[in-house]
């Protein structure tokens, strides 16, 4: 499977939405990438900047976010993201070198582009060119 990476700059508001889980399989127990490391699971909301619609992805890491708590932003390192098919179904799957809580100031792995006010708004919500 190929994993595109994905370019954070290009993202804003990154904020947790389902605090880190142990990715389990259909037994329970936790599943473990190549290298024998556990996996975590952690539901993060993404917006594109400039937008105003958010989604939500649950990005996998080879090791436990520390420190990220549900509803705090957060910042992402290396995000990828790879297409799979099962037995016909099919979806997007991300995974993250690291998931930390951001700090005002700290800069964080996304970048804060700024979004335009309700003056530079057009009627609907669509921002007005500049």
């Amino acid at each position: 499977m190929n994993s595109i990476p994905v370019d954070l700059s290009r993202l804003t508001g990154l904020l947790c939405v389902a605090a880190p889980e142990p990715k389990t399989d259909l037994d329970g127990e936790q599943r473990k990438d190549r290298d024998g490391n556990h996996l975590w699971v952690t539901g993060i909301a993404v917006r594109r900047a400039g937008t105003r619609k958010a989604s939500v992805i649950d990005v996998q890491t080879s090791a436990e976010p520390e420190g990220v708590t549900e509803g705090g932003p957060v910042g992402v390192t290396e995000l990828d993201v790879s297409l799979w098919e099962i037995e016909g179904r099919h979806g997007l799957s991300y995974k993250a070198a690291s998931i930390y809580p951001k700090r005002p100031g700290n800069g964080g792995g996304s970048a804060s582009a700024p979004v335009p006010g309700p003056a530079n708004r057009e009627r609907g919500g669509k921002a007005n060119p500049s």
